[in-house]
Protein backbone atom coordinates (compact mmCIF):
# COMPACT_ATOMS: atom_id res chain seq x y z
CA UNK A 1 0.00 0.00 0.00
CA UNK A 2 1.36 3.40 -0.98
CA UNK A 3 0.87 5.44 2.20
CA UNK A 4 2.55 8.52 0.70
CA UNK A 5 0.01 8.78 -2.16
CA UNK A 6 -2.88 8.25 0.26
CA UNK A 7 -1.53 10.96 2.57
CA UNK A 8 -1.15 13.42 -0.31
CA UNK A 9 -4.63 12.61 -1.55
CA UNK A 10 -6.19 13.27 1.88
CA UNK A 11 -4.16 16.43 2.21
CA UNK A 12 -5.62 17.86 -1.01
CA UNK A 13 -9.14 16.77 -0.03
CA UNK A 14 -8.68 18.55 3.31
CA UNK A 15 -7.28 21.64 1.56
CA UNK A 16 -10.23 21.71 -0.86
CA UNK A 17 -12.60 21.42 2.10
CA UNK A 18 -10.97 24.39 3.89
CA UNK A 19 -11.02 26.55 0.74
CA UNK A 20 -14.68 25.66 0.15
CA UNK A 21 -15.58 26.71 3.67
CA UNK A 22 -13.75 30.01 3.11
CA UNK A 23 -15.68 30.67 -0.10
CA UNK A 24 -19.03 29.91 1.57
CA UNK A 25 -18.21 32.18 4.51
CA UNK A 26 -17.13 34.98 2.19
CA UNK A 27 -20.42 34.72 0.31
CA UNK A 28 -22.53 34.52 3.47
CA UNK A 29 -25.16 37.24 3.81
CA UNK A 30 -25.99 38.21 7.39
CA UNK A 31 -28.37 40.61 9.10
CA UNK A 32 -27.07 43.75 10.73
CA UNK A 33 -28.43 46.79 12.56
CA UNK A 34 -26.97 50.26 12.67
CA UNK A 35 -27.77 53.75 13.90
CA UNK A 36 -26.47 57.25 13.29
CA UNK A 37 -27.32 60.82 14.21
CA UNK A 38 -26.69 63.80 11.93
CA UNK A 39 -26.97 67.52 12.64
CA UNK A 40 -28.88 69.46 9.99
CA UNK A 41 -26.50 72.25 9.05
CA UNK A 42 -27.58 75.59 7.59
CA UNK A 43 -26.68 74.55 4.05
CA UNK A 44 -28.60 71.23 4.31
CA UNK A 45 -32.24 70.45 3.66
CA UNK A 46 -34.05 68.02 5.93
CA UNK A 47 -33.88 65.49 3.08
CA UNK A 48 -30.09 65.96 2.87
CA UNK A 49 -29.72 65.32 6.62
CA UNK A 50 -32.02 62.28 6.44
CA UNK A 51 -30.13 60.72 3.51
CA UNK A 52 -26.80 61.31 5.28
CA UNK A 53 -28.14 59.74 8.49
CA UNK A 54 -29.30 56.67 6.51
CA UNK A 55 -25.90 56.43 4.81
CA UNK A 56 -24.02 56.65 8.12
CA UNK A 57 -26.38 54.13 9.76
CA UNK A 58 -25.58 51.63 6.98
CA UNK A 59 -21.86 52.20 7.58
CA UNK A 60 -22.39 51.65 11.31
CA UNK A 61 -24.24 48.38 10.61
CA UNK A 62 -21.50 47.08 8.28
CA UNK A 63 -18.75 48.02 10.74
CA UNK A 64 -20.61 46.31 13.59
CA UNK A 65 -20.28 43.00 11.71
CA UNK A 66 -16.98 43.31 9.83
CA UNK A 67 -15.05 45.85 11.89
CA UNK A 68 -13.67 49.27 11.06
CA UNK A 69 -11.60 49.99 7.98
CA UNK A 70 -8.09 51.22 8.85
CA UNK A 71 -6.22 53.13 6.14
CA UNK A 72 -2.95 51.37 6.96
CA UNK A 73 -4.35 47.88 6.36
CA UNK A 74 -2.42 46.44 3.42
CA UNK A 75 -4.94 43.69 2.76
CA UNK A 76 -7.64 46.18 1.74
CA UNK A 77 -6.15 46.97 -1.68
CA UNK A 78 -4.97 44.44 -4.23
CA UNK A 79 -2.89 45.17 -7.34
CA UNK A 80 -4.01 45.30 -10.98
CA UNK A 81 -7.04 47.51 -10.36
CA UNK A 82 -8.76 45.12 -7.95
CA UNK A 83 -9.97 46.27 -4.53
CA UNK A 84 -11.33 44.49 -1.48
CA UNK A 85 -13.21 47.37 0.06
CA UNK A 86 -16.49 49.12 -0.62
CA UNK A 87 -17.19 52.86 -0.60
CA UNK A 88 -20.39 54.31 0.85
CA UNK A 89 -20.37 58.05 0.33
CA UNK A 90 -16.70 58.74 0.98
CA UNK A 91 -16.19 56.04 3.63
CA UNK A 92 -14.33 52.80 2.94
CA UNK A 93 -15.87 49.76 4.59
CA UNK A 94 -15.16 46.02 4.60
CA UNK A 95 -18.69 45.01 3.60
CA UNK A 96 -21.54 45.99 1.31
CA UNK A 97 -25.18 46.77 1.96
CA UNK A 98 -27.33 44.20 0.17
CA UNK A 99 -30.89 45.02 1.18
CA UNK A 100 -32.85 47.13 3.66
CA UNK A 101 -35.30 45.27 5.88
CA UNK A 102 -38.45 47.38 6.35
CA UNK A 103 -38.20 51.17 6.22
CA UNK A 104 -35.46 52.99 8.16
CA UNK A 105 -36.72 54.49 11.43
CA UNK A 106 -36.21 58.27 11.29
CA UNK A 107 -36.50 60.46 14.37
CA UNK A 108 -36.12 64.24 14.62
CA UNK A 109 -34.49 65.72 17.73
CA UNK A 110 -34.78 69.46 18.46
CA UNK A 111 -32.20 71.07 20.70
CA UNK A 112 -31.02 74.50 21.78
CA UNK A 113 -27.28 74.96 21.54
CA UNK A 114 -24.89 77.78 22.32
CA UNK A 115 -23.48 79.83 19.45
CA UNK A 116 -21.73 83.19 19.08
CA UNK A 117 -25.20 84.69 18.55
CA UNK A 118 -26.58 83.07 21.73
CA UNK A 119 -28.90 80.09 21.94
CA UNK A 120 -30.08 78.69 18.64
CA UNK A 121 -32.46 75.95 17.61
CA UNK A 122 -30.70 72.92 16.13
CA UNK A 123 -32.24 69.89 14.44
CA UNK A 124 -30.69 66.43 14.58
CA UNK A 125 -31.89 63.52 12.45
CA UNK A 126 -31.47 60.06 13.94
CA UNK A 127 -31.74 56.88 11.90
CA UNK A 128 -32.04 53.25 13.01
CA UNK A 129 -31.78 50.73 10.20
CA UNK A 130 -31.81 46.96 9.68
CA UNK A 131 -30.61 45.14 6.61
CA UNK A 132 -28.59 42.40 5.01
CA UNK A 133 -24.83 42.79 4.54
CA UNK A 134 -21.96 40.77 3.12
CA UNK A 135 -18.20 40.96 3.35
CA UNK A 136 -16.59 42.40 0.23
CA UNK A 137 -14.44 40.11 -1.89
CA UNK A 138 -11.84 41.45 -4.35
CA UNK A 139 -13.43 43.09 -7.38
CA UNK A 140 -12.80 45.74 -10.04
CA UNK A 141 -11.82 49.26 -8.98
CA UNK A 142 -13.80 51.44 -11.37
CA UNK A 143 -12.86 54.91 -12.55
CA UNK A 144 -15.61 57.35 -13.56
CA UNK A 145 -16.49 61.05 -13.73
CA UNK A 146 -19.85 62.79 -14.04
CA UNK A 147 -19.35 65.72 -16.44
CA UNK A 148 -21.22 68.73 -17.82
CA UNK A 149 -19.20 68.82 -21.06
CA UNK A 150 -17.34 66.18 -23.14
CA UNK A 151 -14.07 67.00 -21.40
CA UNK A 152 -12.66 65.11 -18.43
CA UNK A 153 -11.45 68.42 -16.96
CA UNK A 154 -15.04 69.66 -16.59
CA UNK A 155 -16.10 67.27 -13.84
CA UNK A 156 -19.19 68.48 -12.00
CA UNK A 157 -21.99 67.31 -9.76
CA UNK A 158 -23.88 70.60 -10.23
CA UNK A 159 -25.66 71.32 -13.49
CA UNK A 160 -27.45 74.34 -14.93
CA UNK A 161 -30.80 73.63 -16.59
CA UNK A 162 -30.18 72.91 -20.26
CA UNK A 163 -26.65 71.56 -19.81
CA UNK A 164 -25.81 68.11 -21.11
CA UNK A 165 -24.81 65.10 -19.04
CA UNK A 166 -21.70 63.07 -19.89
CA UNK A 167 -20.11 60.20 -17.99
CA UNK A 168 -16.57 58.90 -18.45
CA UNK A 169 -15.87 55.31 -17.41
CA UNK A 170 -12.95 52.90 -17.27
CA UNK A 171 -12.62 49.40 -15.82
CA UNK A 172 -9.56 47.16 -15.26
CA UNK A 173 -11.60 44.11 -16.33
CA UNK A 174 -14.08 43.30 -19.09
CA UNK A 175 -17.71 43.49 -18.03
CA UNK A 176 -21.18 44.91 -18.52
CA UNK A 177 -22.36 48.43 -17.72
CA UNK A 178 -25.71 50.17 -17.18
CA UNK A 179 -26.43 53.76 -16.12
CA UNK A 180 -29.62 54.99 -14.45
CA UNK A 181 -30.92 58.37 -13.28
CA UNK A 182 -33.31 58.66 -10.34
CA UNK A 183 -35.61 61.61 -9.60
CA UNK A 184 -38.65 61.97 -7.32
CA UNK A 185 -40.94 60.27 -9.83
CA UNK A 186 -39.06 57.26 -11.19
CA UNK A 187 -35.74 55.69 -12.18
CA UNK A 188 -34.74 56.11 -15.85
CA UNK A 189 -32.32 53.88 -17.74
CA UNK A 190 -29.87 56.02 -19.73
CA UNK A 191 -27.49 53.27 -20.85
CA UNK A 192 -27.71 51.02 -22.90
CA UNK A 193 -28.73 53.53 -25.57
CA UNK A 194 -32.29 53.24 -26.88
CA UNK A 195 -31.32 51.85 -30.30
CA UNK A 196 -28.59 49.42 -29.22
CA UNK A 197 -28.59 45.90 -30.63
CA UNK A 198 -29.98 42.98 -28.64
CA UNK A 199 -26.55 41.79 -27.48
CA UNK A 200 -26.18 45.05 -25.53
CA UNK A 201 -29.78 45.37 -24.30
CA UNK A 202 -29.12 44.09 -20.77
CA UNK A 203 -25.82 45.87 -20.22
CA UNK A 204 -23.25 47.44 -22.54
CA UNK A 205 -20.17 45.27 -23.02
CA UNK A 206 -17.09 47.10 -21.70
CA UNK A 207 -13.50 46.21 -22.61
CA UNK A 208 -10.82 46.52 -19.97
CA UNK A 209 -8.48 49.53 -19.82
CA UNK A 210 -10.43 51.54 -22.40
CA UNK A 211 -11.78 54.96 -21.40
CA UNK A 212 -15.35 55.47 -22.56
CA UNK A 213 -17.27 58.74 -22.77
CA UNK A 214 -21.02 58.21 -22.84
CA UNK A 215 -23.80 60.44 -24.23
CA UNK A 216 -21.43 62.17 -26.67
CA UNK A 217 -22.04 61.56 -30.41
CA UNK A 218 -18.51 62.77 -31.13
CA UNK A 219 -16.93 60.22 -28.76
CA UNK A 220 -19.15 57.22 -29.44
CA UNK A 221 -17.28 53.92 -29.03
CA UNK A 222 -20.27 51.99 -30.38
CA UNK A 223 -20.34 52.88 -34.06
CA UNK A 224 -23.30 50.63 -34.83
CA UNK A 225 -25.53 52.56 -32.40
CA UNK A 226 -26.40 56.23 -32.12
CA UNK A 227 -25.36 57.84 -28.83
CA UNK A 228 -28.31 59.24 -26.87
CA UNK A 229 -27.81 62.83 -25.70
CA UNK A 230 -28.96 63.76 -22.19
CA UNK A 231 -30.22 67.29 -21.42
CA UNK A 232 -30.65 68.24 -17.76
CA UNK A 233 -34.12 69.68 -17.12
CA UNK A 234 -36.13 70.99 -14.17
CA UNK A 235 -39.79 70.24 -13.55
CA UNK A 236 -40.91 72.79 -10.96
CA UNK A 237 -38.31 73.82 -8.38
CA UNK A 238 -35.41 76.24 -8.80
CA UNK A 239 -33.10 73.48 -7.58
CA UNK A 240 -33.56 69.75 -8.01
CA UNK A 241 -31.45 66.84 -6.77
CA UNK A 242 -31.21 63.54 -8.59
CA UNK A 243 -29.05 60.42 -8.30
CA UNK A 244 -26.91 58.78 -10.96
CA UNK A 245 -26.40 55.01 -10.62
CA UNK A 246 -23.46 53.34 -12.36
CA UNK A 247 -24.01 49.56 -12.42
CA UNK A 248 -21.18 47.22 -13.43
CA UNK A 249 -20.44 43.51 -13.29
CA UNK A 250 -17.90 41.28 -15.02
CA UNK A 251 -20.72 38.70 -15.20
CA UNK A 252 -23.77 39.09 -17.42
CA UNK A 253 -27.00 40.21 -15.77
CA UNK A 254 -30.61 40.65 -16.90
CA UNK A 255 -32.03 44.15 -17.18
CA UNK A 256 -35.06 45.10 -15.06
CA UNK A 257 -38.54 45.23 -16.55
CA UNK A 258 -39.02 48.73 -18.01
CA UNK A 259 -41.78 51.07 -19.10
CA UNK A 260 -40.98 51.98 -22.71
CA UNK A 261 -39.56 55.39 -23.55
CA UNK A 262 -42.09 57.96 -24.77
CA UNK A 263 -42.28 61.49 -26.09
CA UNK A 264 -43.90 64.38 -24.23
CA UNK A 265 -43.95 67.79 -25.93
CA UNK A 266 -40.43 68.17 -27.37
CA UNK A 267 -38.73 65.72 -25.00
CA UNK A 268 -38.12 61.98 -25.15
CA UNK A 269 -38.44 60.38 -21.71
CA UNK A 270 -36.12 57.33 -21.35
CA UNK A 271 -37.39 53.88 -20.41
CA UNK A 272 -38.14 53.76 -16.69
CA UNK A 273 -39.25 51.77 -13.66
CA UNK A 274 -40.48 52.57 -10.16
CA UNK A 275 -38.17 53.18 -7.19
CA UNK A 276 -39.35 49.95 -5.53
CA UNK A 277 -38.78 47.88 -8.68
CA UNK A 278 -35.30 49.33 -9.09
CA UNK A 279 -34.33 48.65 -5.46
CA UNK A 280 -35.59 45.06 -5.77
CA UNK A 281 -33.62 44.57 -8.99
CA UNK A 282 -30.45 45.88 -7.33
CA UNK A 283 -30.91 43.68 -4.23
CA UNK A 284 -31.59 40.51 -6.24
CA UNK A 285 -28.49 41.03 -8.38
CA UNK A 286 -26.29 41.74 -5.36
CA UNK A 287 -27.51 38.52 -3.74
CA UNK A 288 -26.80 36.40 -6.84
CA UNK A 289 -23.49 37.98 -7.88
CA UNK A 290 -20.62 39.36 -5.82
CA UNK A 291 -19.17 41.14 -8.85
CA UNK A 292 -22.33 43.26 -9.22
CA UNK A 293 -21.37 46.80 -8.21
CA UNK A 294 -23.56 49.88 -7.80
CA UNK A 295 -22.12 53.40 -7.54
CA UNK A 296 -24.62 56.05 -6.43
CA UNK A 297 -23.82 59.74 -6.94
CA UNK A 298 -25.94 62.78 -6.12
CA UNK A 299 -26.21 65.60 -8.66
CA UNK A 300 -27.93 68.98 -8.49
CA UNK A 301 -29.72 70.91 -11.26
CA UNK A 302 -30.34 74.65 -10.97
CA UNK A 303 -32.28 77.12 -13.06
CA UNK A 304 -30.38 79.55 -15.23
CA UNK A 305 -29.57 82.84 -13.49
CA UNK A 306 -32.32 85.37 -14.10
CA UNK A 307 -34.76 82.78 -15.43
CA UNK A 308 -38.18 82.74 -13.78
Amino acid sequence: MNYINITIRYFFIFLFFIVSIGIVQAQKIVRASGSAQVRQERNMTFEDATNLAIEKAKINAIESVFGTYVEQQTDMTIEDGITSYNIIGTTRVKGEWIETINDPQIKTINRKEDSKFGKQDVIYVKCNIKGKVRKVRPRAMLKYEILNSPNVQSRSSDFIEGEELYISFKSPVDGFLSIFLEDDEAVYRLLPYANMRSDNKNGVYIQSDIEYLFFSPDHNSFTKSLADEMIMTLTKDRVEYNYVYIVFSHEKYIKPSLQKSHQTHDKIIPASLSHHEFESWISNNKISSESFQVIKKKIGIKKKVGKR
